[in-house]
């Protein structure tokens, strides 16, 4: 098709020009938005960025740990930034990734990195992050630092003395368990809809390793981890209730450290919700992970009124094994905590904390160290 100039159209006077350049110009407009909605869909997903940091100033008064004096002041740090992202394609399924960008270091730049697949069929996520069974426990609530992830072990030091390992993903100091404590490993997980308030999650991994493109070594590592996890949350009256349950096993653990044992985890944990407060109870079990097995046992009252918040708390862990991995170590947590949101994002929080371990391991000279911790701080999420 020929394009005309305007200046080589008849003349039909000022009005008859004037429109005539309407009509073309329209023309164009309409000519340019036909060829934008045949093209194709070339747009990238979007990320949106968040996270959130925290920074806690506390004192900590505690037992000397044979020549190591652990008290006094102490500041901590903890920060993420995360970057999300979520798309919804022609066929009505949404496709997202989640990054998560460690703040304070620790050996692991990228703490979490995977794929979301969502749509009617339910949910599957691939790639570096908590199993469903770590994901859908209902572990006891805390308004403060909280002494379900091991954050008592930062406070109070034991020097080595006593066994303070095992309090991530392993019931020494947490009900979020996973067998042998796999952690961030590269899996696939698979949650069903969730259906008159009952959800239900699988996971697979290939192995514990995780953030590596490396093929591993199936004789010299346990390998094949199953986890299943389930909850049920409802709305009851005047009452909300929550109960989850998991289970977590290494269905090839002929190899590696320990290959006469089968690592399993249990989890079980139950909220209720009765107006301002709510009641928190959880347990979690290890078996035949050797000096990793173990027990834990937690409680929690909370109370939130508007932007105000209080709880009360207690967690009893076990480890069989001390510094020489024999015998038994126990862990006893109390704490006290209270928050209060300061708007946009900003939550102060504070702890006070008493922590004690021992152990019966006759290897170990000081069997018992306590320490009491004061805790305040700022929670910032954006």
């Amino acid at each position: 098709m020929a394009i005309v100039s305007i200046n080589e159209l008849p003349q039909r006077g000022i009005k008859g020009e004037e429109n005539m350049k309407k009509i073309l110009l329209g023309s164009t407009a309409l000519v340019a938005a036909g060829m934008i909605a045949s093209a194709p869909a070339s747009a990238k997903m979007k990320l949106s960025v968040g996270g959130y940091m925290e920074q806690w100033v506390g004192y900590v008064s505690q037992d000397d740990v044979g020549d190591a004096d652990y008290s006094g002041v102490d500041v901590k740090s903890d920060s993420e930034v995360h970057f999300k992202g979520m798309t919804k394609l022609d066929n009505g399924m949404s496709v997202g990734v989640n990054m998560q960008l460690e703040g304070n270091g620790g050996g692991d730049t990228i703490d979490e990195s995977y794929l979301i697949l969502k749509g009617g069929f339910g949910e599957i996520n691939i790639g570096s992050e908590n199993s469903a069974m770590y994901k859908m426990h209902y572990s006891a609530k805390d308004m403060g630092i909280g002494f379900n992830s091991g954050d008592q072990s930062i406070w109070v030091n034991t020097g080595g003395s006593i066994s303070q390992s095992g309090h991530y993903r392993q019931p020494m100091g947490s009900t979020n368990v996973e067998p042998n404590g796999m952690n961030d490993s590269e899996k696939v997980t698979y949650y069903t809809p969730r259906v008159n308030g009952f959800q239900l999650g699988v996971s697979y991994a290939p192995w514990a390793g995780e953030d590596s493109g490396s093929q591993f070594d199936r004789n010299a590592n346990k390998s094949d981890y199953v986890t299943v996890g389930a909850n049920f949350k409802q709305k009851m009256g005047g009452m909300s209730v929550g109960v989850s349950a998991g289970y977590g096993t290494v269905t090839d653990a002929e190899a590696g450290a320990g290959a006469d044992s089968e690592p399993q985890a249990t989890s079980v944990g139950l909220r209720l919700g009765m107006g301002a407060f709510g009641i928190n109870i959880a347990t979690a079990n290890f078996e035949d992970t050797g000096a990793a097995d173990g027990t834990a046992v937690q409680g929690s009252i909370t109370y939130s009124s508007g932007p105000m918040g209080v709880s009360i708390g207690y967690h009893h862990g076990e480890r069989e094994g001390g510094a020489a991995k024999a015998g038994q170590a126990e862990a006893d947590v109390f704490h006290l905590s209270a928050k209060y949101s300061l708007g946009s994002g900003v939550t102060w929080a504070s702890t006070l904390g008493h922590a004690t371990y021992s152990t019966d391991d006759a290897t170990v000279t000081d069997d018992e160290h306590s320490g009491t911790y004061l805790v305040t701080g700022l929670k910032v999420g954006f």
